[in-house]
């Protein structure tokens, strides 16, 4: 007589598959998100390094925020555009270092560009301009800061993860910016308390914030509520240090030195203690 699987030993066969899958998914799960943050984390210390060996090569000044001059990948209404981002390129050579394998893909640009220019000009990592590379006065004056000039290195931030162009209100191409001579918000973040600061700036974190109400349109995990830093996997953001080496770190953690929660309204962020503030060069 042959032999075969009863209809409950079939079934419970089933059974036990569907538990080990229901069991296993979750893991593979995070498995995959730890692979993209132990990659993110990668990413932003090479960056840290290209800006580094940048400041090496130019009497240990940090590249710009922007560099408004030739020869430039793009043009800014009638301006030639070098950002941050691009003027540190030659030393990484690869433009997958700027895309964040924690965010969704950057939105697709028109055909005629090439692919590897607009990940640089629409990078998932920003530089924090205003501890980094302020700009003050108007017309606009962008002075970037040298490295030694930094008193805390090791507790100043330098580059976070932000937002995909995919995320924002605005097509692929599109940016906002200040005008002639300034910076675009495509390759920044901003600091949580931005007001009172002497240096030009967006926006603080916040409640209500113009990246929360218009830009990021109330997408926490793209920064709408921290200036564009990204909270990816358990809402934290992918950071670079001055001094080199990266964390990742809640927003409660990177806004040390001000009184900024999530359900704080974006004017009411103030300081509480500017020395262990994390985003100017103290």
């Amino acid at each position: 007589m042959k032999k075969a699987f009863t209809l409950i030993e079939l079934l419970v066969v089933i059974a036990i598959i569907a538990i080990l899958a229901a069991i296993l998914f979750p893991v593979f799960a995070q498995a995959k998100a730890a692979a993209k943050k132990t990659s993110s984390l990668s990413n932003v210390k090479q960056e840290m390094l290209g800006l580094l060996m940048y400041a090496g090569d130019n009497d240990d000044v940090f590249a710009p925020v922007v560099s408004w001059s030739d020869p430039a990948p793009a043009y800014l209404g009638g301006g030639p555009y070098q950002p941050w981002s691009w003027l540190i390129l030659p030393y990484m050579k690869n433009t997958d270092i700027m895309q964040d394998p924690q965010a969704p893909a950057m939105q697709a640009w028109p055909a005629v560009w090439n692919v590897n220019t607009t990940k640089a000009l629409a990078p998932q990592y920003g530089l924090n301009y205003v501890g980094l590379s302020p700009v003050t006065g108007s017309p606009f004056v962008i002075t970037p800061n040298s490295s030694t000039s930094i008193a805390a290195p090791a507790e100043t931030v330098a580059i976070a993860a932000k937002f995909s162009t995919s995320e924002d209100s605005l097509g692929a191409t599109g940016t906002y910016w200040a005008g002639a001579g300034s910076w675009t918000t495509t390759q920044t973040v901003e600091g949580p308390e931005c007001w009172t600061i002497p240096e030009w700036c967006f926006v603080n974190w916040g409640v209500g914030s113009w990246y929360d109400t218009s830009y990021l349109l109330g997408n926490k995990a793209a920064g709408a509520k921290t200036g564009g830093v990204s909270l990816r996997n358990a809402d934290r953001s992918i950071v670079a240090w001055v001094d080199g080496h990266a964390t990742a770190n809640s927003a409660g953690q990177l806004a040390k030195g001000t009184n900024f929660t999530f359900t704080t309204n974006e004017p009411d962020v103030v300081f509480t203690d500017e020395t262990v503030y994390l985003w100017d060069k103290k």
